[in-house]
């Protein structure tokens, strides 16, 4: 049982990895929420960039760099490490940002991290938790693997994202298809554990598209639709749900991502 559980656990990173991979030469061009939610976490670190302890930062997830980009900009002084699970990420993401001589790229696995004990000043996670396993059991290995006084800062989405997508799911009677999100709650209390200080806000943020279609076309060419776990639905059962969401949007389907912002402070 527990050869099969490593097996699943393998294949599903591999399939992450290759998806996104696949969608790394165009995935600027159509990540238009990573993009400002990537913005939104940069700006949030203003109030914190000159408070954390010296040391260098790690990057969980880099993508194409959006994070990346920002944190090089922000502490042109500091080492950065930036990590992700796709080769062709990584290989994307040196390229683009070749002229910042602070940043080194590294593939990786964030679900573990290469130290167990404070190393890092701070540890940074754009968009990315959500793909974790047990994301709260995740983040706070890299919260041990941050120094004190140290930030641990993420956004990913949470579990009250997509309600259109599952009621309309429900009104058919076909299974929700979409991964279990991240609860907000339980990540809060289990980073609440430690010596440290847990600050978060929430915000739900709205994407328009022209059809069902359209939404789940754009989930494939940014990488996004490895699946979990359960089946997927036939081919039959896709297209019901497209024209029952279609018919029901009114001529827009709207799709509300319900996004968590974190910032976690090891104590001193």
């Amino acid at each position: 049982m527990q050869e099969k559980l490593i097996s699943d656990s393998v294949s599903y990173k591999d399939e992450i990895a290759a998806k996104f991979g696949s969608a790394a030469p165009d995935y600027d061009q159509h990540a238009e929420l990573r993009m400002e939610v990537a913005d939104r976490l940069i700006a949030s670190l203003q109030p914190w960039r000159d408070i954390i302890p010296s040391g260098s930062i790690a990057e969980l997830g880099c993508g194409t760099g959006f994070v990346t980009k920002g944190l090089a900009e922000l502490y042109p002084q500091r080492e950065i490490k930036a990590i992700d699970l796709s080769d062709q990420m990584v290989a994307y993401s040196r390229e683009k940002l070749t002229g910042y001589d602070n940043l080194s790229f590294h593939t990786a696995d964030a679900e573990q991290p290469e130290h167990e004990e404070s190393y890092y000043a701070m540890t940074v996670s754009g968009f990315t938790a959500h793909w974790f396993r047990d994301p709260a059991l995740t983040l706070g290995r890299w919260m041990d693997a941050t120094k004190p006084g140290g930030l641990l800062l993420a956004s990913f989405p949470g579990n009250e994202s997509f309600p259109n997508w599952r009621r309309h799911c429900q009104e058919l009677g076909l299974p929700f298809t979409g991964n279990t999100l991240p609860d907000v709650e339980e990540v809060v209390v289990k980073m609440s554990v430690g010596p440290s200080q847990v600050d978060y806000y929430e915000d739900t943020i709205i994407q328009s598209f022209e059809s069902a279609f359209d939404f789940f076309s754009h989930l494939k060419r940014i990488g996004a639709n490895t699946q979990q776990s359960g089946r997927s639905l036939t081919s039959k059962e896709l297209n019901l749900l497209m024209n029952h969401w279609d018919k029901k949007s009114g001529g827009t389907v709207n799709v509300a991502t319900h996004m968590v912002f974190l910032a976690v402070k090891k104590d001193l």
